[in-house]
């Protein structure tokens, strides 16, 4: 429901965030953006909004080059600007990001109104009385997951947990600061979040709760919570929503690593091929496909044994471990199972021939490549099946 209006003649209280304008103008031989924003926070007595403020057109067509502005001065020109909006007239959403979008469309018939007049220097008093806005909820917004929609998982609160170090965007070694035991957080707010993001974190929740207790398949530990960052009201109980996921550490590294360090001989290697191949197989009994195979989602853990991480099946897709019938799908999430079971056996294949490659004249690296080359078949009908290629192995 939109927030009651505050009343007037109060000092507005902003705190800004981030600005950030489209990059392409240059290329289309504009001297502005075709759109620029301003995130903040307003304060009004004990309640906050989270709003971002856009202005899509450009404040000129033409311009000489000495009029041309850095990015620098635009930010500060329009910062200068949204200091003065008056955040009061505006019916502002509870508990989202509002979007206010100003320009000079004619549908948009709510006028703009500042807390007080603009410098003339300031490029956007001219268009003040031009200007028009409406709002919505901003479909950019970081969306985090209501921690009571997985009320099977521990609850951990981010205060709790301290960062070691970053392993890829997103993705952390953290230690809980009780027992300073070592685990993975999967954050939901990582750098170039789109919200597919959000929908990739819950799909991987949905399938650790299935796959709870299965080997090789990585396990949860719970979900990090906080207070919903967007939250109107500053009293009263806090809505706690998911801020990340967080898993079981496995010390021994990724295969990927392993690999390309051709440490293979260090370990119990011929295990891992039926591992992970059974591991699939749990997932393809289950009417689910993981689309990600390849040797960075194997970790080992400490007894040297293969588990199969980033399992949402929905994360992304590798164009070098695709099987040759879907490289050129647009959505290959969206494919049928069947082609998308096929597409994992394919890189399974794969995998096991990268591990034959280091592991060289080892007997049972001639069996690798042999079953590898099955399930590796260019033609799906000559292609075998994943309880073939497992049971080859077994038999060694």
């Amino acid at each position: 429901m939109p927030a009651a209006a505050a009343p007037l003649f109060t000092t507005p209280a902003l705190l800004l965030m981030s600005y950030c304008e489209d990059r392409d103008f240059r290329a289309e031989g504009k001297p502005e953006p075709n759109s620029r924003s301003q995130s903040l926070v307003y304060y009004f007595q004990d309640k906050k909004w989270w709003i971002r403020v856009t202005f899509k057109g450009l404040i000129s067509y033409f311009a000489a080059p000495e009029q041309i502005k850095s990015k620098r001065e635009r930010r500060n020109e329009f910062q200068d600007f949204v200091r003065l909006i008056d955040f009061r007239s505006f019916a502002l959403l509870d508990n989202t990001l509002t979007e206010v979008i100003l320009n000079g469309d004619s549908e948009t018939d709510e006028p703009m109104k500042l807390y007080r007049e603009p410098e003339d220097s300031n490029r956007f008093a001219k268009l003040t009385k031009n200007l028009r806005f409406h709002i919505r909820e901003d479909p950019s917004r970081v969306v985090y997951p209501p921690c009571l929609q997985f009320p099977s998982f521990r609850a951990i609160n981010v205060a709790e947990l301290k960062e070691e170090d970053e392993i890829t965007d997103g993705v952390f070694r953290v230690s809980h600061k009780r027992d300073r035991k070592s685990y993975i957080l999967k954050v939901v707010n990582r750098p170039f979040y789109q919200p597919r993001d959000s929908d990739v974190i819950q799909k991987e929740l949905e399938n650790l709760e299935q796959f709870k207790g299965v080997a090789g398949i990585v396990q949860p530990v719970g979900i990090a919570v906080f207070a919903n960052p967007y939250a109107t009201s500053q009293n009263g109980v806090k809505q706690m929503v998911v801020s990340g996921i967080l898993l079981e550490y496995y010390g021994g590294g990724s295969l990927q690593r392993v690999l390309n360090e051709k440490r293979v001989r260090n370990f119990d290697w011929g295990r891992w091929a039926v591992q992970i191949g059974n591991a699939l197989a749990v997932f393809h009994h289950a009417k689910k496909t993981h689309m990600d195979i390849k040797p960075s989602n194997i970790v080992l853990d400490d007894d040297g044994n293969a588990v199969l991480i980033d399992i949402s099946g929905i994360g992304g897709v590798t164009y070098e471990w695709r099987a040759p019938e879907i490289r050129d799908e647009i959505s290959p999430f969206d494919l049928p199972f069947e082609e998308r079971r096929l597409n994992d056996i394919w890189a399974y294949g794969k995998l096991l021939a990268e591990i034959a490659s280091i592991a060289r004249d080892s007997p049972f690296a001639g069996t690798l490549r042999l079953v590898a080359d099955h399930l590796t078949e260019e033609n799906v009908h000559h292609r075998w099946t994943l309880s073939e290629g497992i049971s080859r192995l077994k038999i060694c």
